[in-house]
C-alpha cells in the first residue's frame, strides 16, 4: 500500500496524526530556501515575531502554516496541530478538527527573560510533520 494511500486510511479511520507518532520524528524542513518545492511552500511553517523585545514583556508570535503558500485545508487534507518550541522545547500547543474548517494559523503570546530561538512545527493528516526555520529573538 502506498504511503499516501495508508495516510487517507488513518484519517478515515479517525487516526490522522496517528502515523507520526510512529516515526522517529525527524521533521520535515526546508531543503533550498532558493528553490523550494511546492510541497515545501505548502507545509514549512512560517514563524512571525518581532527580532528585539523588552525582557518580561508579552509579545505575539503567528505561526501560519504554508510559508510561500497557504495550506489548502480541505475535509481530506488538513493541519491536526501547531506547536510551538522555545530553545527546542514545546511550549504550546494549538490542536485543530478534523476536516480543514479553520484556517492553519495560530497565534501565541509569549513572554521572555532571556533571548531565544523560535520554532513552530506543524502536522498535516497527509504530509506528515514539519518544522520551520529558526527565529531568533533577541532580549534586551
Amino acid at each position: 500500500m502506498k504511503r499516501r494511500n495508508f495516510l487517507k486510511l488513518l484519517a478515515a479511520l479517525g487516526l490522522g496524526g496517528l502515523h507520526s507518532a510512529w516515526a522517529a520524528e525527524p521533521y520535515h524542513r526546508l531543503e533550498n530556501p532558493r528553490s523550494p518545492t511546492l510541497m515545501e511552500k505548502k507545509h514549512v511553517p512560517a514563524v512571525e515575531a518581532p527580532s528585539r523585545v523588552k525582557a518580561g514583556e508579552w509579545f505575539e508570535v503567528r505561526v501560519r502554516v504554508g510559508y510561500l503558500v497557504e495550506h489548502p485545508s480541505t475535509p481530506e487534507h488538513w493541519i491536526t496541530r501547531i506547536e510551538l518550541h522555545c530553545n527546542g522545547r514545546g511550549v504550546a500547543r494549538v490542536e485543530f478538527p478534523e476536516g480543514g474548517n479553520l484556517a492553519p494559523v495560530a497565534v501565541f503570546r509569549v513572554r521572555l527573560n532571556r533571548s531565544a530561538v523560535l520554532e513552530a512545527v506543524e502536522n498535516c493528516n497527509l504530509h506528515g510533520t514539519w518544522i520551520s526555520p529558526p527565529v531568533r529573538v533577541e532580549v534586551f
